[in-house]
């Protein structure tokens, strides 16, 4: 005779009682995520941090499943759904990987001002990319940088310097034909320009953008002093950021120009900056042909994928990360092709 449930052993009970635990929290996590905007840090935090907690629903599935744990298998249900959107996709670019010639190398990189230093020769020298985007540069870096990858990258633009003592760079091997700043976006965001190169012949508008950082864990004295204020507000901020430049791709894409914004958007797939970003018609190169999450901020392997190359006007070929060597960030390669 099977045992009945208060026969069954105690750490089946506590597993399945954990395990179903975990399904509700998730789930209702997954709810906050997706029902609210970054504006609440709650939900910026848990959509910044979205795949550490959301991978073991995959795992959870075929277990309860197969323990007849039927509430607990309704529980990891969604989280499992929403895991799968991310994580299956890079599966499937292994088994059936894009079997197309490079047009076009794009990278961006956050340097994290001189501790990057050693990633960006790195970068520079395995994977040569056509057109970086940086991140991040101190000005007293530049004249360093113009003598050392001069010859490399024959045309450069630097961005205005942010209040926080930095600013964006577009390098290229490619003739740069405008530099125009980019007008309309909030207080507290970063100064961008929108680059125009002459790639072969064809318009390509670069922007390297870095999103307004978070200040999590600030003391107020901090908060005042951050350009963006509270994790709050700098959410807001990146939101009103993602929407500007979603604008500005779009009209370049209608003026006939290819358009890569690339950089760190200090958000995560979960995060609404990347949602408003892609839903204008701007492709995540990452998502379309990579095979491994690529978390680019901290260490390796890094707590969520933040540096982005998005393109329109491109299919993407293959993307990668380069080494940090002391940045916070790992930089992020994309071949590119032009369409067929």
């Amino acid at each position: 005779m099977p045992p009945t449930p208060s026969g069954r052993p105690t750490w089946r009970r506590a597993l399945h009682a954990l395990v179903l635990g975990y399904g509700v929290v998730a789930t209702l996590a997954l709810a906050v995520v997706l029902g609210s905007t970054d504006a609440h840090a709650v939900g910026y935090v848990l959509g910044l941090f979205a795949l550490w907690w959301l991978a073991p629903a995959l795992l959870l599935v075929p277990v309860t499943t197969a323990a007849r744990w039927w509430w607990s298998a309704a529980a990891v249900a969604a989280p499992a759904v929403a895991a799968g959107a991310v994580f299956v996709p890079y599966a499937l670019h292994r088994v059936d990987p894009v079997d197309r010639a490079r047009d076009l190398r794009v990278a961006t990189f956050n340097t994290s001002s001189h501790r990057g230093a050693e990633g960006l020769a790195e970068l520079v020298r395995t994977a040569a990319p056509d057109v970086l985007a940086l991140q991040e540069v101190a000005p007293d870096q530049r004249a360093g940088y113009e003598a050392r990858y001069g010859a490399q990258y024959p045309y450069r633009s630097w961005s205005a310097t942010s209040s926080q003592g930095d600013g964006d760079a577009v390098w290229s091997r490619f003739p740069l034909t405008s530099v125009v700043p980019v007008t309309g976006l909030p207080a507290g965001a970063r100064p961008a320009d929108v680059v125009t190169l002459d790639v072969d012949g064809r318009p390509v508008a670069v922007v390297s953008v870095h999103q307004a950082s978070p200040c999590l864990f600030c003391s107020a004295r901090a908060v005042a002093r951050s350009p963006a204020g509270s994790t709050g507000n700098a959410a807001r901020v990146r939101v009103a950021e993602a929407h500007r430049f979603a604008e500005i791709a779009a009209q370049r894409r209608a003026a006939g120009q290819a358009v890569v914004v690339a950089g760190d958007l200090n958000s995560a797939e979960f995060n609404e900056p990347l949602r408003e970003l892609r839903s204008h018609g701007l492709l995540d190169a990452h998502r379309a042909v990579g095979t491994q999450p690529g978390l680019t901020r901290g260490a390796s392997p890094g707590f969520a994928r933040v540096d982005v190359v998005l393109v329109a006007g491109f299919d993407p070929v293959d993307t990668f990360e380069g080494a940090p060597g002391g940045s916070t960030h790992s930089p992020v390669v994309a071949d590119l092709a032009w369409p067929r």
